[in-house]
Parts: structure tokens; sequence; C-alpha cells
């Protein structure tokens, strides 16, 4: 596959420090930190290139993946500063040998088929695509509001209803020239990138799967008790 993942592992995971002191990415989930499930999940799919973009408590998940898989080749993007989710990815860049970029939260978990989205992106002459993940009785996450070309039109904040809804899964597909547009230093991808993106070529990937994301304890628990079936 022609594109590199950039996964963000540098979260504080300070809800989690109640269940774990691991960094967050690397919390056990039945006896295996919740980053190798995400790994498995993506050579499976065909990935042969990963950089892993790390902040917090770096030099444990260097030395913990720096010869964990053989199968792939992985590399490290390791911020000197906190650098926001945005700055870590860009940070991330010099390390892309690819044309496209696929970008992942390290802490969630969506089964998406990459080359279907790698070909939508394509066909849709996209600059960025975000994956949108249909829930219903959405109230934790802020939706996405697409039109029937599947461009992204706006942003809501959070809201309780029962409606179907999309929202983000913390999966993104890029032209590596999207990195031009971004500013230098610390920014948020998703509040300070993202909205900037509309009307330019921004397109959503719709898809009805199952979302893991592992922020809060209670999520966590879901996860323990549900990924393994996730990923058959």
């Amino acid at each position: 596959m022609d594109a590199d993942f950039l996964i963000l592992c540098g979260g504080l995971g300070t809800r989690l420090r109640a269940v774990t002191d691991a960094p967050k990415v690397m919390a056990e989930i039945q006896g295996e930190p919740f980053l190798d499930f995400l790994l498995k999940y993506l050579i499976k799919q065909g990935a042969t290139r990963v950089i892993l973009c790390a902040g917090y408590k770096a030099e444990e998940i260097v030395a913990y993946y720096q010869a964990k898989f053989s199968q792939i080749d992985i590399g490290f993007a390791v911020e000197k500063e906190l650098l926001g989710t945005g700055g870590a990815l860009k940070n991330g860049l010099p390390l892309v040998k690819s044309k496209y970029v696929f970008g992942l939260n390290g802490d969630c978990f969506t089964p998406v088929d990459y080359a279907k989205l790698l070909a939508f992106h394509q066909q849709k002459k996209a600059a960025a695509t975000l994956v949108g993940v249909r829930i219903e009785g959405n109230k934790d996450f802020g939706t996405l509001v697409m039109n029937d070309q599947d461009e992204i039109e706006a942003f809501k904040e959070k809201f309780k209803t029962q409606d179907v809804q999309y929202i983000s899964a913390g999966i993104y597909c890029f032209d590596k020239t999207v990195f031009d547009l971004m500013p230098l230093g610390k920014f948020s991808i998703e509040y300070d990138f993202f909205p900037k993106m509309i009307g330019k070529g921004f397109f959503g990937y719709k898809v009805d799967a199952p979302f893991i994301d592992i922020g809060t304890p209670e999520r966590f628990a879901w996860a323990k008790d549900h990924l393994n079936g996730m990923l058959k």
C-alpha cells in the first residue's frame, strides 16, 4: 500500500491513571498493549511502514516497539515538547516516505478497509479525508455534518441525541502536500486545522462499524470485553 501510517501515541492518559500508569496507548487489554491490537490489524490491512508519534513516556514506547514487529518498519517521531495532536503529526513528517499518509489516534480503534479508504480519497481527489463512524444516541462526541457529495461542511459540538450521527473515528487520509498547510509548533488537528479545511477538498468517509475509544476507565473496561471480537 502506497501510504505510511502516522499514529498519535503521545496522550497523557490523565483519566486512565486510576487503572494504569502506562502510556495510554500501552494500557493492557487481555495481557497486551492496546497499540499491539491496532498494529496487528494494520499489518493485516497491508501496512508496511508505521511512524509512532510519541510524547508522554516516549521512552517506554520506543523501548517496547523498536524490535516488536518484524513484519513492518516502525519509526519514532518523539516530541521534545508537547505539540498537540496536529503538531505531533507534523513532527512525524520527516519520516514519511509515501505520497499518501494515514493518521490515526492510537487510543481508538474502528475496523476500516484502508485500501478502500485510500481509493475513496483518490477518487474524490480529496486533500484530506476523515473517517466518520455511524453511531446512535451520541452524547459524548462531536458530530460531522456532510453533504450528498460526502464533503464535510461543519463540525457540531457534542450534544445529547438519539438520532443516527457520524462522529470522527480518529482516522484520516492526507495527501502529503497537506502538511504544508499546517501551522508550525503546537496545534490541535481537530480544532485548529480541520475546520480550516472545510471547502478545500475535505471529505468524510462513512463507515458503519464498531468504535472503541479507551480514553476513560469506563470505555477502557468496555474495550477489554469487546476488542477481540471486533478483530475477528
